[in-house]
């Protein structure tokens, strides 16, 4: 019996440093990347662009992101994040990852995702006069006032927008108001 549990206490102690030779090796891979320059600060990159899509996978491993997170942080936003957190010292995947950390806690990007997602329910919409009482509440979340939704209304009703959805009538709308200034 005595030999088994020789053999047991020696699979344990030998699992024990692997896992921690492993996570040693991990950390030092880790921050070695950290240590790296992004991608998108080299050249100038799409988001579309392999070299970008490493950028945002090395956040990935660092940072929690979400899909409507991945769709915000294009290269010219990362340029935006990194230039308000004054960083003055060369940027490397660790500085970075401090600033997208510290971005996702400011109340400017709370707002920022409810307006993405606010754009995106619009788009999902297509312009209908007769649901407006319900469509409505999507404008005054934007900030509408009343003369502005009924306005909005009787541009929306117009025969040329009946084909669109509530994110393409806003923009044809902005831009309406925008000409007659």
């Amino acid at each position: 019996m005595k030999p088994i549990y020789n053999l047991i206490f020696s699979a344990t102690v030998l699992l024990f440093l692997s896992s921690t030779f492993t996570l040693a090796q991990q950390a030092a891979v880790d921050s070695n990347l950290l240590s790296e320059q992004p991608n998108f600060l080299k050249s100038r990159l799409k988001a579309t662009d392999t070299l970008f899509v490493k950028d945002i996978n090395v956040l990935k491993k660092f940072v929690e992101l979400d899909s409507l997170d991945i769709e915000i942080l294009k290269p010219q936003i990362l340029y935006t994040i990194l230039s308000d957190s004054n960083v003055d010292t060369t940027v490397t995947y660790k500085t970075l990852v401090a600033a997208v950390r510290s971005f996702k806690q400011n109340i400017g990007y709370a707002e920022f995702r409810k307006g993405i997602l606010l754009y995106k329910q619009m788009a999902s919409i297509k312009v209908n006069p007769q649901n407006w009482p319900n469509d409505q509440a999507l404008f005054r979340r934007l900030g509408f006032t009343e003369a502005d939704l009924e306005d909005f209304l009787s541009f929306i009703s117009k025969p040329e927008h009946k084909n669109m959805n509530y994110k393409e009538a806003y923009l044809a709308y902005m831009k309406e108001i925008d000409s007659l200034q």
